[in-house]
């Protein structure tokens, strides 16, 4: 099954701050029906962010968002024009961040093996390089589903 899909993909994305991602992210998610209440949705990902910044080194953020809104398991991306800020206690910064929306039931199955997956090819030189330069949606969703 395909982690994601053009819309759920932004290219150069000009926000200035943690928080205008991952609410301009989770419209994105929304939107596309995968959940269906925004607020609840964006409430998910504020506390697991409260709880500890989801940043993993490597300019990328990983935000998740576990909640009964989602109907099913997706990954939207952002590739930021200009990295922000992603965690004040390690000074680090994303330029690359990956949200995961995950049902609640499926918090302890598919949301491990989407991050085991994830978490695999952002180690990935080659990976991460080929985001920062595909030129189209299509080219970041084939990336990120391969």
């Amino acid at each position: 099954m395909a982690l994601t899909v053009e819309n759920l993909i932004v290219l150069d994305a000009e926000c200035t701050s943690k928080r205008e991602v991952i609410e301009m992210m989770a419209k994105k998610i929304t939107d596309e029906g995968i959940a269906e209440n925004y607020e609840e949705y964006l409430d998910s990902l504020l506390k697991r962010e409260e709880i500890s910044a989801t940043a993993v080194g490597y300019d990328v953020g990983l935000p998740h968002g576990k909640s009964t809104t989602v109907k099913r398991a997706a990954v939207a991306f952002a590739r930021l024009k200009n990295p922000v800020l992603w965690s004040e206690e390690e000074d680090e910064y994303a330029k690359m961040v990956f949200m995961l929306a995950i049902p609640d039931g499926e918090k302890g199955t598919t949301h491990i093996n989407i991050l085991v997956d994830l978490s695999k090819k952002i180690l990935d030189d080659d990976f991460r390089a080929g985001l920062e330069k595909v030129a189209t949606a299509a080219e970041a969703a084939a990336l990120i589903n391969d």
